[in-house]
Order: structure tokens, then sequence, then C-alpha cells
């Protein structure tokens, strides 16, 4: 018997700690982009990249919604082992649910990779996109 599954989701990186904001882009077009503070959000800056610890809950039947399961933030370990006890009870109030995911098996999956601009640029750059 086959037990994949092809689960698909979304996660409202609005429900992090961010700023919707306008930058100028290539040729001084305006680019509407989102900027999210690590620290500020717990995030991990590592090898280059920066990575959000996440839970992934997979429920055995769908909901009332048709829903399978949900993604929540969660505050990676490393991060986690060094809080005092009053600063992992603010950690908690930045794990919100982002989104549910549902079972596509006998769909095909979306591809969520997405893309990254090559460099850090400040404010005051032309974006590279």
């Amino acid at each position: 018997m086959n037990t994949d599954k092809d689960l698909s989701g979304s996660i409202a990186l609005t429900k992090l700690t961010h700023v919707l904001m306008d930058a100028k882009g290539k040729g001084g077009k305006p680019v509407r982009g989102i900027f999210i503070p690590i620290d500020v959000n717990m995030l991990v800056e590592k090898d280059k990249a920066v990575y959000m610890a996440v839970k992934v809950k997979v429920k055995s039947e769908a909901d009332q919604f048709g829903q399978n399961g949900f993604i929540a933030k969660t505050t990676d370990s490393s991060i986690w082992k060094g809080l005092t006890e009053d600063q992992k009870e603010e950690a908690k109030k930045l794990s919100p649910i982002l989104g549910n995911i549902k079972d596509f098996s006998a769909g095909t999956a979306n591809d969520t990779s997405g893309a990254a601009a090559p460099n850090v640029v400040s404010e005051d750059d032309d974006l590279p996109f």
C-alpha cells in the first residue's frame, strides 16, 4: 500500500513581525516587498541563508474545512535553550499558525522553491530585480 502524500499549503508571511514597503527596482521601477527582521522574529542566520523553524501538524482525517493540518512558526532550539522563562513566554507569542495544509495526493504539488535575490542591498540601492 502506497502511503506517500502530496501536501500543499501556504504560509502567511505577514503573521511574522514585518513591514510592507515599496523600494526602487531595476530601472527605477517600484517594487512592492516585505521586510522581515531576523532577530525580532527569532530567525536563524547560517550558511548564508536565513531559516525559520516550523512545526507541521498532519491529521489523518481532514477537518470540516478540508484541511489536513497546519504549519506554525516555532523557535529554533539553538535560540530556545538560551532564553529565560520570560523570554520563552514572549517567543511563544511569536509562534503563530502560518497556514493550513491539504492532502493533494491524487494531484500535483506546487513548486514552492521561490527565487532569492543574489545579494544583500541597502535601502538606498536599487533592487536587483
